[in-house]
């Protein structure tokens, strides 16, 4: 009988992982990449089975991250290797993205179940239809293996495993600066068990502490300090991860460089709507747990109402900050609903709602049930709609800046300094030649903690910030930086182009759709 289980069990995760597999498909877009970021992660990929792990990054020698190079995702660099080299460094990459996104979503469902709440394939299935959480997804970046390691080890906190999130957490930290959100979260797990010992159960503070999985939260933190020590970039790990965690994501400086997308305030319109279905899912636990809970209370499923309730508030305050919090959010949201529900007598709230519709005609009662139906269908509709917009909108084709990267590779030496007009341009250009350096890249706050002059000086020189002269921007570019090339993306930097036409010691090389670049000759 045990192995029949477990038989079903593996079948139910095979089959969640074939159909999420053929649902990310779907919107995946087959000749570019939605995030610039991606392009970095699949040039790191190749460079890792050529080279072994980088200890240095010359690339960006200006920066914090020339300096003081960590590969933070080091663990899914390794996970990648199989899928860059046989399938291609993009087409592997988008593979890999997708297969990493199903395990997700197998992991996640199977989670529901070690939670022992009910209608986990219905809520897994909700989460695809989750429009930002799914964007995030499928990224081309290392989101679906943090998510991965997140939700494998709240289970293993819940189930009072010490050893397995110690675990869990060395591995998460391997792979992704984001281990620490997996222990904070362990932490307001901790909390929340302390809440509902001290309100409900009414127990002494003591026992409250002694109960509400310290240890688990310990082990969290010795993991990931594991995960840093074993790190092969070990101890730079730990002065990046500082600045990807705290600099750039809780003292986020805006007033100084202009940050990508993800680092952005979440627009709370977009956030209300986007996550509708969760809302409308979440107030009707809530009408369910008051109008027909179950008796008696089941006490584990209140505390894991109350703990990934915590959890789920701390998440939405951080997404509120920065959007890109949303691919903790999603999962957290899902969490949170199925433990509201997971409370609700099903059974006694049907009964109560036939009954209150007894009240009406046949034809009405009928009218109401279809008209629940088609909505749910137009809200799902539009979701699935707004995950294919927001992959096909807007997205980088995998030969972006290629023709123009050409042009200077032909005439470039190894070494060479390349100015490129925007740190975002980075890792297009970093996959096209790697021979070469840039100014700036992967994040603006890199140049800014280096140097904040010179971030600054570059920031109001390719954004047009100031009115530059002509010998300022040679000093900047040729006396200072030694640059041999000026590359500019058409975006954003039509005043910095203006200033190099004006100049002939700027030689036009490429000029091309998406870019043009400019050899420097004194």
């Amino acid at each position: 009988m045990l192995k029949q289980m477990q038989l079903r069990a593996y079948q139910r995760s095979m089959l969640v992982f074939l159909a999420s597999a053929a649902w990310f498909s779907l919107f995946m877009p087959w000749n570019g990449l939605n995030d610039p970021d991606a392009f970095y992660h699949a040039k790191m990929t190749s460079l890792l089975w050529a080279l072994g792990p980088l200890h240095v990054f010359p690339w960006l020698d200006l920066t914090l991250i020339g300096q003081h190079f960590a590969d933070l995702h080091f663990l899914f660099h390794v996970l990648l290797v199989p899928f860059v080299q046989f399938f291609g460094l993009f087409q592997g990459l988008r593979l890999a993205s997708i297969i990493f996104a199903a395990l997700f979503m197998a992991a996640f469902e199977a989670c529901l179940r070690w939670f022992k709440v009910p209608h986990s394939l219905i809520w897994t299935a909700l989460l695809a239809f989750t429009q930002p959480f799914v964007f995030r997804l499928l990224l081309g970046k290392a989101t679906p293996l943090a998510l991965i390691w997140y939700v494998l080890g709240l289970t293993s906190a819940w189930k009072r495993k010490p050893w397995l999130m110690a675990l869990i957490c060395m591995l998460f930290a391997l792979s992704h600066a984001g281990w620490i959100y997996l222990a904070g979260s362990i932490v307001l797990m901790c909390v929340g068990r302390i809440l509902y010992d001290k309100i409900v159960a009414e127990k002494s503070w003591s026992d409250c502490v002694a109960a509400c999985g310290w240890r688990e939260a310990l082990a969290a933190f010795m993991g990931g300090a594991c995960g840093l020590l074993l790190h092969p970039n070990f101890p730079q790990d730990i002065v990046l991860s500082w600045t990807q965690i705290f600099t750039i994501g809780l003292g986020t400086p805006f007033q100084h460089v202009v940050l990508g997308t993800e680092w952005q305030p979440a627009d709370l319109a977009f956030l209300s709507t986007t996550f509708a279905p969760w809302i409308i899912v979440a107030l009707g636990g809530m009408a369910g747990l008051f109008v027909a809970a179950r008796r008696p209370l089941d006490q584990a499923r209140a505390q894991l109402a109350i703990c990934f309730g915590l959890i789920f508030a701390v998440l939405l305050a951080l997404t509120v900050k920065s959007v890109r919090n949303v691919e903790y959010l999603g999962p957290s949201a899902a969490l949170w609903c199925a433990a509201i529900w997971s409370m609700v007598d099903e059974r006694r709230l049907g009964q109560q709602l036939r009954e209150h519709l007894k009240q009406y005609s046949k034809l009405v009662s009928r009218s109401i049930t279809v008209v629940f139906i088609l909505v749910l269908a137009v809200v799902l509709w539009r979701e699935a709609d707004g995950i294919w917009r927001g992959f096909h909108s807007v997205h980088y084709p995998d030969s972006i800046y290629r023709a123009t990267v050409s042009a200077i590779s032909s005439r470039a030496q190894t070494g060479d300094r390349i100015f490129n007009s925007s740190w975002d341009e980075f890792p297009m250009l970093f996959a096209a030649d790697d021979r070469l350096k840039y100014i700036s890249g992967l994040d603006p706050t890199f140049l800014y903690a280096a140097s904040s002059t010179l971030s600054d000086d570059v920031t109001q020189l390719t954004l047009g910030q100031t009115t530059s002269t002509k010998e300022q921007a040679w000093e900047l570019i040729h006396d200072k930086l030694d640059s041999k090339f000026v590359f500019v993306s058409r975006k954003f930097h039509q005043k910095f182009l203006e200033l190099l036409a004006a100049d002939p010691r700027y030689v036009k090389i490429a000029d091309n759709s998406d870019s043009l670049a400019f050899q420097v000759k004194p």
